[in-house]
């Protein structure tokens, strides 16, 4: 599958670290093997980076995980895609693959459970009799089933399957300009998120000194009131209080307010855009605590003690016991548990496969 040249790139400005700052849902991208090794033949013929499922991840508001059956797949078929990249070395592209893009994708198991979902079962159905608009295809059905568990998610793939039944909007043709418009809005969601807390932070930061002043000032009216008539006399022999001062000032607060609300419209205009191209796969049903917890520290990417997990779920309105996080977590083959103090819990692995790490029937190992 070879790639079109895409008429804009855009690489996101900034990344944030504070993904659950912004109150909009942080949608998750789940891609198959297609994609993936696609983008790692086009970066690997052109000597460039890899700037899509990397460029995700540094958004730090939209991490792209995998299904489980991904990793074999790469592993047999990266050499039938590279054949339609004339003149790439494939080594190069093995590397791309597993020490740039992989690293940067997470694999999340799932259980057998997760897999029937009412949603996705029109997935499994292969029969060939079936016409082609009604046919699925079982090899999709782990990426589907994957972006179910971590809804709100986008998929990010070629294969027509997922548009056939509503999971997603691109086919061959249209879905890199897709997957960047994912990148785009991430970029401009890690922008916001990052002002969001900027704000936070500032507000706190004021809010507290402001609240020892007065307390102190009740406590102390007379020192206060000298204090404040002290201020006043210095403001006004240095001319601060002047009219003119004053009214300059004033002017300048007022242009670069207009200016960083027309910037931050402007912005969030392009986000709207942006966001409305993607077909998001959206909740359904009751979440299960599993999921609950999966698609939190989806998008936190970083381990959480159970207690921290606990908080930021009852934050987002859904009240689990630290027992009935731990039961769920322990017996879902999507996390996995650092012993410690605190012990934390993560989700997902990487894929870090040696040349002959998977073998499949009918399939030498890479050499």
């Amino acid at each position: 599958m070879s790639e079109q040249p895409l008429p804009v790139k855009y690489r996101p400005r900034i990344g944030t670290r504070h993904p659950m700052a912004l109150p909009v849902p942080a949608l998750v991208g789940i891609t198959d093997t297609n994609a993936l090794a696609s983008r790692a033949c086009n970066a690997a013929r052109n000597s460039v980076a890899e700037n899509l499922f990397t460029g995700l991840a540094v958004t730090g508001r939209s991490n792209t995980y995998i299904s489980a059956h991904v990793p074999g797949e790469l592993v047999r078929h990266l050499a039938d895609v590279a054949e339609g990249h004339p003149g790439l070395d494939l080594r190069e592209a093995e590397r791309v693959l597993w020490d740039d893009i992989m690293p940067l994708v997470p694999v999340v198991d799932l259980a057998v459970g997760d897999y029937l979902h009412p949603r996705i079962q029109a997935v499994r159905r292969a029969d060939p009799v079936l016409p082609v608009r009604l046919r699925g295809d079982p090899d999709d059905l782990g990426t589907a089933a994957l972006a179910e568990f971590l809804a709100p998610a986008v998929i990010i793939s070629a294969d027509s399957v997922f548009t056939r039944f509503g999971l997603a909007n691109s086919v061959a043709d249209t879905w890199l300009p897709l997957a960047h418009r994912l990148l785009q809005a991430a970029g401009y969601e890690a922008t916001l998120t990052e002002a969001a807390y900027a704000l936070e932070l500032a507000v706190r930061l004021v809010a507290v000194p402001a609240s020892a002043v007065v307390g102190a000032a009740r406590r102390h009216p007379l020192a206060a009131l000298g204090i404040g008539a002290a201020i006043a006399v210095v403001a006004y022999q240095a001319g601060y209080s002047r009219r003119d001062r004053l009214r300059a000032a004033a002017l300048e607060i007022r242009r670069v307010a207009a200016t960083g609300i027309e910037a931050f419209g402007n912005a969030t205009d392009a986000y709207g855009k942006a966001r409305q191209a993607l077909r998001v796969i959206e909740p359904y049903g009751t979440p299960t605590v599993e999921e609950l917890a999966a698609r939190h520290l989806a998008r936190v990417r970083r381990p959480l003690p159970l207690d921290d997990l606990v908080a930021a779920l009852e934050a987002a309105g859904h009240a689990v016991s630290s027992a009935e996080l731990r039961d769920a977590t322990s017996r879902h083959p999507a996390f996995w548990a650092r012993a410690g103090q605190p012990a934390l819990i993560g989700i997902g692995r990487i894929a870090r496969l040696s040349p002959a790490a998977i073998v499949s029937p009918g399939h030498p190992p890479r050499r």
